[in-house]
């Protein structure tokens, strides 16, 4: 969809019967940018989120196999 939701967690995901959407795209960007500004749920960031070293779409995908671990 060429978005990253960078505050991905179970409280934005929402399961209905065979539908899966994620809400909440406060904190959503531009697909393929690298960011900088630390934001999100502590418990769900990926390491370099917290590191403050820059991060891209791949710190959404740290949130989904900490969210898939939990569950």
């Amino acid at each position: 969809m060429g978005v990253t939701h960078r505050d991905l967690k179970p409280e934005n995901i929402l399961m209905n019967g065979d539908q899966v959407i994620v809400a909440d795209f406060g904190f959503a960007s531009e697909y393929g940018s690298l960011y900088w500004s630390v934001v999100g749920t502590p418990s769900y960031m990926a390491p370099e989120i917290v590191s403050g070293n820059g991060y891209g779409n791949a710190a959404d995908l740290w949130s989904l196999g900490v969210i898939l671990y939990i569950w």
